[in-house]
């Protein structure tokens, strides 16, 4: 079965743009490599979602912890940043 732990989750500004980019790490524990994992990511204000995307993480090896991040082009991190009081993260498939 599989078994995911998300940690390291920060929200920054891209270099190029205003965009928000949300960054973290992912830990497969399982003893299972997955080719792909896919990741939903919601953030909120208050409890309004603001965003809600998925991230697709590549090469997952069993017992490994991989870096991923996610550019939300959709959101201007000035507007919005200061106001995101919870992140959600979890898994939608493996494979």
């Amino acid at each position: 079965m599989a078994s995911f732990n998300y940690f390291n989750i920060t929200i920054s500004r891209a270099q190029d743009s205003k965009d928000l980019v949300v960054k973290g790490e992912i830990e497969n524990r399982s003893s299972t490599h997955y080719s792909a994992v896919a990741a939903r990511i919601v953030l909120f204000i208050k409890n309004i979602p603001i965003a809600n995307t998925v991230i697709v993480i590549n090469n997952v090896p069993a017992g490994s912890t991989k870096v991923f991040e996610k550019r939300i082009e959709e959101l201007d991190y000035n507007q919005v940043y200061k106001d995101i009081s919870r992140t959600e993260i979890y898994t939608e498939s493996a494979y």
